[in-house]
């Protein structure tokens, strides 16, 4: 019996290590859209051409996120450019993130619950579907503790061009391409990226 307990440990050791695994609870999905209060991230159309690209800019910010530990589930996000200022809510729920009023109700799904296993769906006559994961070429402007490989996303409307939006964890829409001319051309972009104000809490 003694010799028998070394082979029996050699054998339930790995037994024992898939047990623990099994019993860790499963890690949260990422969120695919800005949520730190604070974040800034500003846009433009590299199809314009200067000075019509920087007086067109686009900035988004995260106005209002509610204070708890991990991303919070309702964002209010405010859209500046030239035209004036238009405050948005997003909801963000199990991976997906949808704009809704400020009732809760929802106006369009941007991306769905599930995300990105769920690799296919259709809001208001728009057939999604999830191309595949690549790394953003323009990364170098993210910050260091930022991911690089994102998600991108095919839109096919019944009337008009496709369109193709790559999406970063805990930033969302970095870069959008459309089909013209059987080319695509970038039409939305990222050029800058950092907070205007201090979150109200550092979430993990």
């Amino acid at each position: 019996m003694p010799r028998l307990l070394p082979r029996l440990a050699r054998h339930l050791a790995p037994a024992a290590l898939l047990l623990g695994l099994a019993c860790q609870p499963p890690a949260a999905p990422l969120v695919y859209c800005p949520w730190e209060e604070g974040l800034t991230l500003t846009f433009e159309d590299p199809s314009w051409p200067q000075p019509q690209r920087s007086t067109n800019r686009l900035q988004v910010r995260v106005a209002k996120a509610a204070i708890a530990p991990g991303p919070p589930g309702l964002i209010q996000v405010d859209l500046t450019s030239l035209q004036g200022q238009q405050p948005i809510t997003l909801r963000q729920q199990e991976g997906g993130v949808s704009l809704v009023t400020d009732q809760g109700q929802v106006l369009s799904v941007i991306l769905p619950a599930g995300f990105p296993t769920t690799a296919a769906w259709t809001d208001r006559g728009i057939e999604f579907r999830v191309l595949g994961r690549a790394a953003w070429e323009g990364a170098s402007l993210l910050p260091a503790t930022a991911d690089p490989v994102g998600i991108w996303v095919e839109a096919r409307p019944a009337h008009g061009p496709r369109r193709r939006t790559l999406y970063l964890p805990n930033l969302g829409e970095v870069e959008s391409r459309e089909e013209r001319g059987g080319a695509w051309v970038t039409v939305h972009r990222l050029v800058a990226c950092g907070f205007t104000s201090l979150p109200a809490i550092k979430r993990p």
